[in-house]
């Protein structure tokens, strides 16, 4: 896997490696620079589109310290990261999942309008892009399958003609190095740019069974991304893309305060831990795009033809202990293929509509998945001490869409848009387990021996989404809101446990209103959305003595309020604000699958049946905020001086359906101060993340017969960046 993902980046783009980080200063935006999103598939101000979305620079991402994908929900308030493992999982309003190879995430990341179909490789760098779009609400219609929560769409930045660049150094506190290199030149005709950035981390605490400092440890980060756009004649532009990136990281798992895992690890401290395995993970992945976009007879023409790969290894002490009790080493890879054909109307048409068909193939596996047991964990699974799972799934999709705008007056404008899908899957898995005693190999139950003929299970699902709003301009400062739409995510089965029945499809219908105001001057903005949820079929993942099992809830009712305020304040300073009040529960879910914390249970955190009507969703906040503050301070000839601050709240939610294990409240405080000089030459940046050095995880699950377990989020740090424009 590893050679031919090296071939096909060598091979298909030879001038890139691809995904990762153009320092922000050389070519970066203006402040007053207008954002121009493309949530409806076209260019379009934030302000004109009707849709509650949060559209950042990167030169504000830079700013705000929002480098990467789990740190940008510290600029989105309705968006909460989190991640399971090597999962990258977002929640939007609510609304998302734990996913894993075969349960995609309900909130689709899109990179260049490329679709990242594995939540590995969605474990995002976020440096000197152009922008990032969150999208809330279900984009089924022109996003399709997998948006049912909304859509996060990351723009790169495009390539200048003229030779130019930058170079970045960055270094901090607990062994923190970074270098970002970025070269763009070319002419009006062909263009290209390339980016790379490699860095490193020491742990943020100590191993006491090993006496290292190499928790949370990141040995190499290696991220790349290179553009080259080409434009033969006046109506055809050529866009080829690539993206590669290779982390390999420590991701340790400790036990959270007040339930005690199987393994009793001697815990001093909230990032130190006490194990005897290894906890690291190795993430390879990236692809190529070519973007073909025409005008022909009138009609804007764009074809999109991508091809993404990832391989990952990683290792888990699950039992979190110095002795060998349980142990899990995946090894994951992942083929994507996706080809889109659209058509658009002329940008001067009345009637806006946009049509268009797509294709993806995804194919992935666990190759295998291996599990080791040891003493009293083995002896209570009747002398168990090795399981090996291997499985494959295949998924194709094909949807045709299509959504109009019609302008009704002056003022008013009503969009409607139907897609439909029609989505195939498969899956052939098989399993052994090793024990002490006769009979020393046994199947996994539900699945064949290897040296039978696998399982096999397959399915199609078809579904019609659709979005119909109305927007009106009640002044030329003042526009208002309201619509309806639904998203879909197709069934399937969860690869960490083939054996069980597929779970179904789940569906989102989302109800509405809102407004966008911005002032004549653009020194005031605002936007406010109000909303209602009915998702039924909901599906949530749940671990299980076999492994994590994925299935369906009844249904849920959210509904909340979204508000952001933009403000400047001045010609040198800017805030922002945004805050979301949510209430997300459990309408009907009376066959759900929680834990036993009793002390005196059969086993420790034994699974057990319940009814959750009424809990709260995990990872659903009541109350979410951030402020965010820049200000230029003029030095004259010696240049100038920005301060930027951002604080971010979090009220604090469940992590399971159960409503026992909670993530108290916490807020965090990112500042930086950045001396740039009259000319283009060095700048200097001073900066400090989680100033309050706020105690909060990254990760927070249950695992049934081993324990509550959490991965803390980086503590305080310290910093400074050198950089050199040219």
């Amino acid at each position: 896997m590893i050679d031919r993902l090296q071939v096909m980046a060598a091979g298909l783009i030879p001038l890139s490696f691809a995904a990762g980080i153009e320092p922000a200063h050389a070519a970066q935006p203006d402040e007053g620079d207008t954002i121009v999103v493309t949530a409806q598939r076209r260019p379009e101000r934030p302000e004109d589109v009707p849709i509650f979305l949060t559209a950042i620079s990167g030169l504000d991402l830079e700013r705000m310290q929002a480098t990467d994908m789990a740190s940008l929900g510290k600029v989105a308030p309705s968006l909460h990261m989190t991640r399971t493992g090597a999962f990258t999982q977002p929640f939007l309003r609510g609304v998302g999942k734990r996913s894993t190879l075969g349960v995609e995430n309900s909130i689709a990341t899109y990179v260049d309008g490329v679709y990242l179909a594995s939540s590995i490789s969605a474990l995002l760098d976020l440096r000197g892009i152009d922008r990032v779009e969150v999208l809330n609400g279900p984009q089924g219609t022109l996003f399709g399958r997998n948006a049912t929560g909304g859509v996060i769409q990351v723009a790169t930045r495009d390539p200048d003609p003229g030779l130019n660049g930058e170079a970045e150094l960055h270094a901090g506190t607990y062994g923190y190095v970074r270098g970002d290199v970025y070269l763009t030149g070319g002419s009006d005709r062909m263009a290209g740019n390339l980016a790379v950035s490699l860095s490193r981390n020491g742990g943020y605490g100590t191993n006491l069974f090993t006496g290292k400092k190499d928790q949370g440890e990141v040995d190499h980060s290696l991220v790349a991304r290179s553009k080259w756009i080409w434009r033969p004649d006046e109506g055809l532009k050529l866009t080829l893309a690539g993206d590669y990136q290779d982390i390999e990281q420590d991701f340790t798992q400790m036990p959270v305060a007040g339930f005690q895992p199987v393994g009793n690890p001697r815990v001093l401290d909230l990032r130190d831990s006490d194990h005897d395995g290894s906890n690291r993970m190795h993430f390879k992945y990236g692809g190529g795009s070519l973007k073909a976009e025409a005008a022909i007879g009138g009609v804007n023409f764009m074809s999109l033809t991508a091809l993404r790969l990832m391989h990952a290894r990683y290792h888990a002490d699950l039992d979190v202990g110095p002795q060998l009790l349980l142990f899990a080493a995946p090894d994951t890879e992942q083929k994507q293929f996706s080809q889109e054909f659209q058509l658009q109307s002329p940008d001067e048409a009345r009637l806006r509509w946009v049509a268009g068909l797509y294709y993806i193939h995804l194919q992935e596996r666990y190759d295998p998945t291996i599990f080791r047991y040891g003493g009293s964990y083995s002896d209570m699974l009747g002398g168990r001490i090795f399981q090996t799972l291997s499985d494959i799934g295949r998924m194709s999709s094909y949807a045709a869409y299509a959504q109009a705008t019609l302008p009704i007056g002056e003022a008013t404008r009503l969009t409607g848009g139907l897609r439909y899908t029609i989505e195939k899957r498969s899956v052939e898995a098989f399993g052994e387990r090793l024990f002490d005693n006769p009979p020393f190999v046994r199947p996994i139950p539900g699945l064949p021996l290897p040296a039978e003929e696998p399982l096999k299970q397959s399915d199609t699902f078809r579904a019609l989404t659709w979005r119909a709003s109305v927007d009106h301009d009640f002044s030329d400062a003042l526009m208002g809101f309201a619509s309806v739409s639904r998203g879909f995510q197709s069934g399937g089965w969860n690869l960490q446990t083939p054996q069980v029945p597929s779970f179904g499809p789940e569906t989102l219908d989302d109800y509405e209103a809102g407004f966008k105001y911005v002032d004549g001057s653009g020194r005031l903005k605002a936007d406010a959305a109000i909303f209602y949820y009915d998702y039924s079929d909901l599906q949530l993942s749940a671990f299980t003595p076999i492994g994590s099992v994925t299935t369906n809830a009844a249904s849920a009712d959210i509904y909340g309020l979204d508000v952001q305020l933009g403000a400047r304040l001045g010609d040198r300073t800017n805030v922002t604000l945004g805050a979301q009040w949510l209430k997300a529960q459990f309408n009907r879910f009376s066959n759900a699958t929680c834990t036993d914390y009793s002390q005196d249970a059969a086993s420790p955190y034994l699974p057990v049946q319940c009814d959750v009507t009424g809990n709260r969703l995990p990872f659903a906040p009541k109350f979410t905020a951030h402020l965010g503050a820049n200000h230029r301070l003029s030095l004259g000839r010696s240049g100038t001086l920005l301060l930027s601050g951002n604080m971010a709240h979090n009220s604090g939610y469940f992590s399971e359906v159960d409503n026992v294990v909670r993530q108290d409240a916490y807020t965090t405080v990112d500042l930086s101060a950045e001396w740039r000089p009259v000319r283009r030459g060095p700048s200097i940046r001073f900066w400090v993340l989680n100033l309050t050095d706020a105690h909060y995880y990254g990760t927070l699950v249950t695992f049934p017969t081993t324990g509550v377990l959490q991965r803390p989020a980086e503590p305080r740090r310290f910093g400074a960046s050198i950089g050199y424009a040219f």
